[in-house]
This record gives C-alpha cells, sequence and structure tokens, in this order.
C-alpha cells in the first residue's frame, strides 16, 4: 500500500444523496483502491459508506475512523453508522466526531473531499491546518468550495506558514490522480545535506556543508568562496542543489577566520587558504567515498587563487575548473583596492576596517607584488571563467588577458551585473553555465 487517502463529505443520514455526489464517492472509492492506496473515511454513512464499499469490491483496504467506543456504541443510537464492509478496520476512537476527526486526517496523507456540510468543513479546517494535500471536487456547491472563493484569507491568522496543498477538479478519476501525483511530491527524499566540521594545519575547526546525490561514488566538485565571504552565499547554495540533482557530489565550506568556521579574519592569506583547501579536500573523502578521477573545483575571487595555489602546491588531477570574477594579478588588484593612506595604516596597525572587511598585514604584505596567474601555466585541464561586464571590483580586462595567454581558458562574459553577481537573473546564468560546463568533463 502506497498512501493512505481520506474521502470526507456528505453524510446524508435523512434523505438520499444527489446522484452526482454518489456516484463522484463509488468513483472515488474504486479509483483509490486501483491505485494501491488505504481509503480512510469517518465510518459513516453517505459518501464514506459509498466510497468504502466499492474500494472493497475493487479489492481495496479500508481504515474507518469510528467516534464510538465500540461496536454496539457504532451500530446502536444515537450514532447508529452502518456495518463497515469487508477488508475495513474499524478503529475505535471514542472521541466523538469531533475527536474523530482530529485522529482520522491526522493519519492521512491526503483527503478528498465530496460534497458536505458542517463536518467536512471541520475536516477541511484541519486538514489545511496540517499541512495535507487536499482535494476538492468541484461543482457540488460544498460548503468547502464557498470557502475556497476565498481561499487567499485562509493565509492570514494562522501564527504559522501554511504548506496545504489544495487540487480541485471536476473529475473524479483526475482528482484522484491528481493528489497522488501532489502526495508523491510532499514525499520525495529531502535533501541530503550533511554539515561536517574538520580541522586545518593551524588546529581552527573550519564548518563546510556536503551535498550528497543518490547515485554512488560520484564525482566530486569543491566550491570555494571569495575573500572573506562564506558558503551561506546563495549563488554557493543554489550551486551545490543543482549539481547534487545532477548526480554530483558538492561540498562548500568557510575558510579560516569566515563565516561559521573558526578564526579571525585579519589572519586570511592565500597560503593559509590553500592549506585549508587541502585540510578540506582530506575531510570529505573521509565521509564520503567519491570518484578523485572526476574532481572539479569552482570557486570565486580570492578563492580562486587558493584552488590554484592548492593544486599546484599539492599536485592534485583535477579534470576542470571554474573561476568567477577570478583575482590571480593581486598586484595589480591592491593598488586599485587600497590608497596609499590604506597602506600606511595597515603598516602601522597590522590591520584596516575597509567595506565592511578586516583586511589584515599578512595577507596585505603576501600579495602586494604577486600576480598568481602563472600558476595557470601548470594546469593543463580546461578551465572556464565567468567575468560581469560591470565589475568594478576586478577589471574584466584582466580576464581578457588570461583568455589571450592561455589556450585552455574559456571566458563568458554576464552583461548588467557586478563582481558578486547579486541580480537574480545574472545569478541564473551563472549556475547553468557552470553546470553546462562541468557536466561536459565529469
Amino acid at each position: 500500500m502506497r498512501y493512505k487517502i481520506g474521502v470526507m463529505g456528505k453524510a446524508g443520514r435523512s434523505r438520499g444523496l444527489p446522484d452526482k455526489i454518489m456516484k463522484a464517492a463509488e468513483i472515488i472509492g474504486k479509483e483509490i483502491a486501483k491505485k494501491n492506496c488505504i481509503l480512510v473515511t469517518g465510518a459513516c454513512m453517505g459518501v464514506a459508506d459509498i466510497a468504502a464499499k466499492a474500494a472493497s469490491k475493487q479489492g481495496g483496504f479500508v481504515f474507518g475512523y469510528s467516534p464510538a467506543k465500540n461496536l454496539r456504541e457504532h451500530l446502536e443510537p444515537p450514532i447508529s453508522y452502518p456495518y463497515p464492509p469487508n477488508d475495513t478496520e474499524l478503529i475505535f476512537t471514542g472521541q466523538g466526531k469531533i475527536g474523530r476527526n482530529a485522529l482520522s486526517i491526522t493519519e492521512c496523507d491526503g483527503a478528498i473531499f465530496i460534497g458536505g456540510g458542517i463536518g467536512a468543513l471541520n475536516e477541511f479546517s484541519i486538514a489545511y491546518h496540517e499541512d495535507k494535500v487536499i482535494g476538492i471536487l468541484e461543482g457540488l456547491g460544498s460548503i468547502v468550495e464557498k470557502i475556497l472563493k476565498i481561499e487567499a484569507d485562509l493565509k492570514g491568522g494562522t501564527g504559522k506558514e501554511i504548506k496545504a496543498i489544495i487540487v480541485k477538479d471536476k473529475n473524479p478519476k483526475k482528482l484522484v490522480e491528481r493528489v497522488i501525483e501532489e502526495i508523491e511530491r510532499k514525499n520525495e527524499k529531502p535533501r541530503r545535506e550533511i554539515p561536517i566540521t574538520f580541522k586545518n594545519e593551524r588546529g581552527k575547526e573550519l564548518a563546510g556543508v556536503l551535498h550528497l546525490p543518490e547515485k554512488q561514488k560520484p564525482p566530486l566538485v569543491i566550491i570555494c568562496h571569495g575573500f572573506q565571504n562564506s558558503k551561506t552565499d546563495r549563488k554557493f547554495v543554489k550551486l551545490a542543489r543543482v549539481l547534487q540533482r545532477e548526480g554530483i557530489c558538492a561540498f562548500r565550506f568557510d575558510f579560516e577566520g569566515c563565516g561559521d568556521s573558526e578564526g579571525e579574519p585579519s589572519e586570511i592569506t592565500v597560503k593559509n587558504e590553500a592549506a585549508d583547501l587541502n585540510s578540506a579536500f582530506k575531510a570529505i573523502q573521509k565521509e564520503v567515498d567519491v570518484d578523485l578521477t572526476r574532481l572539479a573545483f569552482v570557486a570565486a575571487s580570492l578563492g580562486s587563487v587558493a584552488v590554484s595555489q592548492f593544486l599546484s602546491q599539492y599536485k592534485i588531477p583535477v579534470k576542470t575548473l571554474v573561476f568567477w570574477s577570478q583575482a590571480f594579478n593581486q598586484k595589480e588588484l591592491l593598488k586599485k583596492w587600497y590608497t596609499m593612506e590604506d597602506r600606511k595604516e595597515i603598516n602601522s596597525n597590522g590591520v584596516i576596517y575597509k567595506g565592511g572587511k578586516e583586511i589584515g598585514r599578512d595577507y596585505y604584505l603576501e600579495n602586494k607584488n604577486k600576480d598568481y596567474s602563472r600558476i595557470l601555466s601548470k594546469l593543463r585541464s580546461p578551465i572556464l571563467i565567468i567575468h560581469g561586464k560591470e565589475d568594478k571590483d576586478v577589471p574584466l580586462e584582466l580576464s581578457y588577458e588570461l583568455k589571450k595567454r592561455y589556450r585552455n581558458i574559456s571566458l563568458i562574459v554576464l552583461s548588467k551585473t557586478n563582481h558578486k553577481f547579486e541580480d537574480f537573473q545574472s545569478q541564473e546564468k551563472l549556475i547553468q553555465q557552470t553546470v553546462k560546463w562541468l557536466k561536459r568533463y565529469l
């Protein structure tokens, strides 16, 4: 049995039900059984009884939630509910009709409403607050249908985010199919995002997140943020989740002094970040079995420098690299970023606070005369650089120069976006182009 689907609606104790409702209840009960799902009812007359009997004839199984304490109380006045059909598991709640409604709806994966009055409205309200998949058979003029005409008002005043899914259809068979489809979507396996911590060579604890696909021994992409950014930057999270869906293991983490990792921002250097990357690389291999013959890196800004330094220093073979807003020519960039007064302050105080960042003397002295692009001559793997046309931090011309100098470099320029690719459309293009490139080589 796959799912439990409730059928609620008009009871029809005092008079016969309209033919349209009776026929719909029979079709829906039969379809639920044919789809190998369990039918859940309130064990009462009317819609519930008709649907249960139809499911039973089809060889289906029924859970009937009775408000009574036992079978005698269930059958005799004042309840006077019908004797359940074959293959029905009668559940005596002893909670009365309101309590019964809460228990039966809570146990359902989804609920279908066929007409009904106040009782059905009570069940609908419970299903709505319990974030169930709710199917409404249209065209019957029920109270629930009338309430749904002001559906927008349902979202207010609940005190919590409502995640109920409402499906409406005039066709009983199609309604069952659509309800099951929505239940399946809600029951998809959750993302396998595993937070891990590990120590770097300096004894600081670093934090990262593994995005694990279902396939065995997947390729690996390590995502590296830029200067004093973090793994929680939305574009890194989006990229990791897309890669996971494509069957690729992705790992995003915070360098020392950034995000959730220990350390001070003023102590950041390229040398330390390359060592952090080595610690991360080892930590990943302890946590998950990946195919290291299909290894790639995605790095932003200064992260591109750290990745290249790591690959060169530790002799790690790699399939491909993707650099966003690369910052290899630190010598030219530091001249652009820091005034003479800034340099004097760094040298005298050991740190400067600029643009919301804490820049330490070690980073400045390490990089003031460095152009790391020479490392690229040692990297034979195909490299994609993606750069924003409106990048004010790292001039686009620096990426054009690298493309001219190295045959293994491809360049994509995204118009109307900056160094951080902050606007939604550019971010979507950035991720799309990155994933397309990685899938070509992994």
